[in-house]
C-alpha cells in the first residue's frame, strides 16, 4: 500500500456499493486526491477530522455549520465537498438535520472523516505537541493550586463523602498487597531489576521509611516483616541513596493520543509506585463493597457507560460529559474534601504521591493530586467526580445529603475516569458544580442534549453505534513491526464485519504482502493472526490428538524476553510480595530442579514482540 489514496479508493468502492444513489462521489474523491497532493497528511489527519467534528456537533444540535477550510455549495448551507452524502442527512438550503436521515450514510461519512485521525505525523510534529502538552500540564497545575472552592460546596461535598467507602480504614494498612506496576519507573530499571532496586533501597543506610510513609505498613505486608527484620540485622549493603532524587521526583513524558495532541504521563519513582499499587488495590476493593459507589462505578467495565450512551442517544434521557485535562486539574484540596475523613488512608495517599515532577533538568513542585502515571489517579478521580455529580443532583432538587438520598442519587450517574453520564434533567447543574470545583468540561465532546452521545469509546446516534474505524499506522510505511501488523489484521477484520469489503481486502492484501504469507480463516477467539467471518467459522488444518482440538498454523505475536537473573534476598522479596500462585511458587522454591523458576531467570520486554509461526487452536 504505497499511498493512503489507495486505501481511500477501496473505501470509496464500498461507499458506491452500499449507497448507489449518492451523487458526486467521483468529484469528492478527486478533491481528496488534489488536497492530499498539496497538503499531505495534514488534510487527512487534521482537516478531515475537523470536518467530522462539525458533523458530530450537527447530529447533536440539529444544524450543520461549515468548518473552516471548506467552501459552501452555491446558495446552500452545506459544503460542496461530500455534498452528495450530506444531502442524505441535512436539508441543503438550511443545513437542518432531516427528520429521517439515512443512517448508513452517517456511518460512512464518519468512516471517511475519522479514518486517519489517530495516525502520527512525524517526530517534528510530535515534539511540538509534547512542548504544548508540558506547558499545559504545569499551567493547569497553577490553576488547580490557586482555585478556591465555595465554602457551601465544600460542606456539601464533605457531607456526601461521609457515606462513601465506610470500611476503607476498617482493616489495618499492613494487610495491603504490594506489587510493582507493569510500566516504567523514574529510576529506569525494568523487570526483575525492580526487585533488586527495591531490596537495595530497603536495606540502604540512607533509607528513611518514615519520610516516605512506609513505617505503618510496608514491613509487615505479605510476610515482609520477618524478611526485612533479618535484612536490617546486618545483611544490608547500604549502597543506594534511596531518599534523594530517585525516590521523590517523577519524570514527565508524553504518549501519542491522536494526530493533533499527546497525553502527559508521570513516570513515578519505584518506591512510591510500589506503595501506590497497594493502595490502589485496596481502594478498588472498597469501591466494590460500598453501597453507594458500586451503583455508579465499575472501574474494570466500560460496557455500562457504553450501554447508557446508546440508550441516551435514542431517548435523550442521559447526558454524556467529558472533562478536559481531568487529572491535571484535580487539586490536592479537592481530593482531600472527599478522602480527608479517612485519615490513615488519606495520609498514605499523600505520602506516596510525587510532589515534584521533572521535565528536562529542573524539578518543579506540583499542586495537583497526581499525574496520570500515579496508580491511584484513575480510581481517585472516578470517586471524586461521582461525589461531585451526586452532590450537584441533590443540590438541584433541594434534598439534604442523607444516606438514603445519596444512594438514590447514585443510581442516576455513571462514572468511568473522566467519562461521566448523568440524567439529562441534572446535566447543567452537574456541569456547574464541576466548574465550581475547578475542573473544565470539554464542551466539544460533551453532549447534554440531542440524539448524539459519546462515552468510553462509543459514538451513538439514535440508538445506533456509529463509532468509526481508526487507522493508527501510516499505510505508506511498509513496516514489519509486530504491533503494526496486528493492528492492520484487526482493522481488516473489523472492516469486513462492517460490510466494507473492498477496504478490508485492501488491508488484507497489504498484510500478506508484508508477511509474504497467507493467513488462514480463524475464529474470533483464536490467539493467532487470521481472518474472521460473520459466521465466526474457521478452517482447521489438523486435529491435535493430545489436546483434543482443531489447530491452524499461523503467525502469533510472542513477547520478547531478556535474561534477567534474580537470586538471593531480592528473589525472596519477590516471592513474599507475590499474591498469585503462592502454592506453585512455593513448589518452585522447594524443588528448583523439578520446576524451573523462569520468572527469576528472564523477564518480558514491555511492548516488544516478535512474529512467530506456530500451531494454535483454530
Amino acid at each position: 500500500m504505497k499511498s493512503p489514496i489507495e486505501l481511500l479508493r477501496s473505501l470509496w468502492l464500498d461507499i458506491q456499493r452500499l449507497e448507489p444513489g449518492v451523487k458526486g462521489l467521483g468529484r469528492d474523491f478527486e478533491t481528496i486526491e488534489q488536497r492530499f497532493k498539496h497538503e499531505g497528511y495534514g488534510f487527512l489527519a487534521v482537516a478531515l477530522p475537523a470536518f467530522g467534528d462539525a458533523l458530530t456537533r450537527a447530529l447533536s444540535n440539529g444544524r450543520f455549520v461549515c468548518p473552516a477550510g471548506f467552501k459552501l455549495a452555491n446558495g446552500q448551507a452545506i459544503p460542496a465537498f461530500l455534498s452528495g452524502m450530506l444531502y442524505e442527512v441535512f436539508e441543503p438550503s438550511s443545513g437542518l438535520l432531516r427528520e429521517c436521515p439515512t443512517m448508513g450514510v452517517i456511518k460512512l461519512l464518519r468512516e471517511v472523516l475519522y479514518l486517519f485521525k489517530k495516525i502520527q505525523l512525524g517526530d517534528e510534529v510530535n515534539e511540538k505537541l509534547h512542548n504544548v502538552a508540558v506547558a499545559e500540564f504545569f499551567g493547569n497545575d497553577t490553576i488547580a493550586e490557586d482555585h478556591i472552592i465555595d465554602q457551601r460546596a465544600e460542606r456539601h461535598l464533605q457531607h456526601v463523602a461521609r457515606y462513601l467507602l465506610p470500611t476503607l480504614c476498617s482493616r489495618e494498612l499492613d494487610t495491603l498487597t504490594f506489587k510493582h506496576g507493569p510500566g516504567a519507573v523514574a529510576e529506569k530499571v525494568k523487570g526483575n531489576q525492580k526487585w533488586s532496586f527495591l531490596y537495595k533501597a530497603l536495606t540502604s543506610e540512607d533509607f528513611d521509611a518514615e519520610k516516605l510513609g512506609f513505617t505503618d505498613f510496608i514491613y509487615s505486608s505479605q510476610g515482609l516483616q520477618a524478611l526485612v527484620t533479618d535484612v536490617f540485622s546486618g545483611i544490608a549493603s547500604g549502597s543506594l541513596n534511596s531518599t534523594g532524587t530517585s525516590s521523590s521526583i517523577a519524570r514527565l513524558v508524553s504518549v501519542p493520543k491522536n494526530s493533533t495532541s499527546v497525553r502527559t504521563i508521570t513516570v513515578e519513582p519505584l518506591l512510591k509506585q510500589f506503595v501506590q499499587q497497594g493502595l490502589n488495590t485496596r481502594l478498588r476493593e472498597e469501591i466494590l463493597k460500598c453501597q453507594v459507589l458500586k451503583q455508579c462505578l465499575a472501574l474494570t467495565d466500560q460496557s455500562k457507560n457504553q450501554t447508557l450512551a446508546l440508550e441516551g442517544s435514542q431517548t435523550d434521557n442521559w447526558a454524556t460529559l467529558d472533562l478536559k485535562s481531568a487529572s491535571d486539574l484535580l487539586s490536592l484540596k479537592l481530593v482531600k474534601l472527599v478522602f480527608g475523613h479517612h485519615t490513615p488512608f488519606w495520609e498514605q495517599m499523600v505520602k506516596c504521591r510525587s510532589d515534584q515532577v521533572v521535565d528536562g533538568k529542573t524539578p518543579r513542585s506540583i499542586g495537583k493530586f497526581a499525574g496520570m502515571g500515579n496508580a491511584l489517579t484513575f480510581p481517585v478521580q472516578s470517586v471524586v467526580f461521582a461525589t461531585i455529580a451526586i452532590a450537584a443532583m441533590l443540590d438541584a432538587i433541594g434534598r439534604k445529603p442523607t444516606k438514603r438520598n445519596v444512594m438514590h442519587a447514585a443510581r442516576h450517574v455513571r462514572v468511568f475516569g473522566d467519562d461521566i453520564i448523568v440524567e439529562k434533567l441534572h446535566a447543567h447543574q452537574v456541569v456547574h458544580w464541576l466548574t465550581m470545583a475547578g475542573l473544565k468540561v470539554n464542551h466539544k465532546k460533551s453532549f447534554l442534549e440531542g440524539n448524539f452521545k459519546e462515552s468510553c469509546g462509543v459514538d451513538a446516534f439514535r440508538g445506533v453505534n456509529v463509532t468509526p474505524l481508526y487507522l493508527r499506522f501510516r499505510p505508506d510505511n511498509s513496516s514489519l513491526e509486530p504491533k503494526s501488523i496486528a493492528h492492520l489484521v484487526a482493522f481488516s477484520n473489523q472492516a469486513w464485519l462492517r460490510g466494507l469489503y473492498h477496504l478490508s481486502t485492501c488491508v488484507k492484501d497489504e498484510v500478506e504482502r508484508r508477511l509474504r504469507k497467507r493467513l488462514p480463516l480463524v475464529s474470533s477467539r483464536c490467539e493467532g493472526l487470521g481472518w474472521v467471518s460473520r459466521q465466526d467459522s474457521y478452517a482447521p488444518q489438523k486435529w491435535n490428538v493430545k489436546l483434543h482440538r482443531f489447530e491452524v498454523k499461523t503467525c502469533v505475536l510472542v513477547p520478547l524476553k531478556r535474561k534477567d537473573h534474580l537470586e538471593g534476598w531480592p528473589a525472596l522479596l519477590k516471592f513474599f510480595s507475590s499474591s498469585e500462585d503462592q502454592e506453585v511458587n512455593l513448589l518452585e522454591h522447594l524443588f528448583p530442579k523439578i520446576v524451573m523458576e523462569k520468572h527469576l531467570q528472564e523477564s518480558q520486554l514491555r511492548y516488544k514482540n516478535r512474529i512467530r509461526v506456530k500451531w494454535v487452536a483454530a
